[in-house]
């Protein structure tokens, strides 16, 4: 149709052309002593208005066609992408927990040898000029069981005034830095200690979430959200769909062209009413973890396709106050503040090659009484893990990775070793820095 309406448009332009030397006859004409003929000149006159006439219809009607092909290309071409991960894991040790925590079923480790890691599908759009919508839905495999599961479905707003969004669906709640990210994105294979721990790898619930962009010279954004608390950590179905709350603030910049920087402080309430339960292990009260972290990443020169070298840590502590219930035995009052922390460095030293390192430690308290020998009792026992990788990244679609971990979080020695593919096809948005 636009093919249509240029060809209309340049045969009206070339009437007009060839019409123009027409209108200065009456002159030359004049000039050379030559007589018009006013019948002649009157139709020449009409011609040209109705030309005008054709013209004005067209520009009315292009409008009209483009709004119309938009609206197609928005209506029916949503963004979809695949994310397929696998992976070989090798233990030394049959069993290996967390000593002195309990755990949900998502921060557990893969089983021994081939698994499959959590494959995802995504799919988004711009609904309109006001919201966008996106939908996760990740295939894991649990205890031998493949299972569908639905990560992320929510609207979000696009453009709202003085630097404000909304969220309203199931999402990973901004809460420190690695949360709110995908799996796939991260570094390592497996999330750190105080991930696994404190947020079953990674908490997603079902509420609404605000944010807001403060107008400085440099980026400082803060927020917060209600939430259901239907998900590990919390655990709290007949609480009027309000089991949990966050706040977070976080800032960042640049220093140069070559190095950028990004920090910030989290705050999650979650509360139990209905028991939490894993492992038989079930747990009733209210939690408050705090979390901070801190990133530092240079690129020499701002290009990180070739080289790029990044340190990054969070420090997280938790209050739990309720009971605990371990298989029935009857519950035991519990009062206890715990922390955990990670750092980790990881450089790229060619385009496609990278190798890192990454400490994780927990912290327990001692357990009352009625709970000791209990896998809530860590006895002095410090969980630590060390862990090192190098990654082959063919393209920004593709990687394979090579992890190993020396494992202390337990009370035996683990040596992991894994072997790891992600790859990545369809359309796929800009991860967060």
């Amino acid at each position: 149709m636009r093919k249509n309406i240029f060809c209309i448009k340049s045969s009206a332009f070339l009437a007009l052309a060839f019409l123009l030397p027409v209108l200065n006859i009456p002159e030359a004409a004049a000039q050379a002593g030559r007589k018009t003929n006013n019948h002649d000149m009157e139709s020449i006159y009409k011609r040209i208005e109705q030309l005008e006439r054709e013209i004005g219809k067209i520009r009315q009607k292009e409008p009209e066609q483009s709004a119309k092909q938009s609206l197609g290309l928005s209506a029916f071409n949503p963004y979809i992408s695949i994310v397929l991960n696998g992976k070989y894991s090798y233990y030394s040790n049959e069993e290996s927990g967390i000593a002195g925590f309990q755990t949900g079923e998502e921060g557990e480790l893969p089983e021994k040898g081939f698994s499959l890691g959590e494959s995802e599908i995504n799919m988004g759009a711009n609904i309109d000029d006001k919201f966008l919508g996106n939908l996760t839905v990740a295939i894991v495999n649990e205890d031998g069981e493949d299972k569908i599961e639905l990560e992320e479905a929510f609207l979000q707003t696009i453009g709202l005034p003085c630097g404000i969004s909304l969220t309203a669906g199931r999402m990973k709640p901004v809460f420190g830095y690695l949360n709110e990210k995908h799996s796939h994105t991260d570094d390592f294979s497996d999330r750190p200690l105080p991930y696994r721990v404190y947020l079953n790898g990674g908490y997603k619930d079902d509420g609404a979430q605000f944010a807001f962009v403060l107008p400085f010279s440099f980026y400082v954004e803060t927020g917060g959200g209600l939430y259901n608390g239907t998900h590990f950590p919390a655990s709290a179905e007949a609480d009027r769909g309000n089991g949990a709350s966050t706040a977070y603030l976080r800032f960042g910049g640049d220093i140069g062209t070559s190095n950028s920087w990004l920090a910030g402080a989290s705050w999650l309430h979650s509360k139990n009413n209905a028991a939490r339960e894993t492992d038989g292990i079930e747990f009733t009260g209210k939690s408050d973890l705090y979390g901070f972290f801190l990133k530092h990443t240079y690129s020499p020169g701002g290009n990180s396709r070739h080289s790029e070298f990044s340190v990054q840590g969070e420090y997280l502590i938790r209050n739990e106050k309720g009971f605990y219930d371990i298989e029935g035995g009857g519950p035991n009052k519990f009062d206890n503040k715990s922390s955990g922390w990670y750092a980790q460095a990881v450089y790229k030293f060619l385009p496609r090659w990278k190798a890192g390192y990454r400490y994780s430690r927990m912290k327990p308290e001692k357990v009352p009484a009625a709970l000791a020998d209990t896998p809530l009792d860590a006895k002095d026992h410090r969980p630590e893990i060390h862990t090192a990788m190098i990654q082959w990244d063919n393209s920004e679609f593709s990687r394979i990775r090579f992890q190993y971990s020396h494992d202390r979080a337990d009370f035996e020695r683990d040596d992991r070793f894994t072997v790891e593919y992600t790859v990545t096809f369809g359309a796929h948005g800009a991860h967060s820095f």
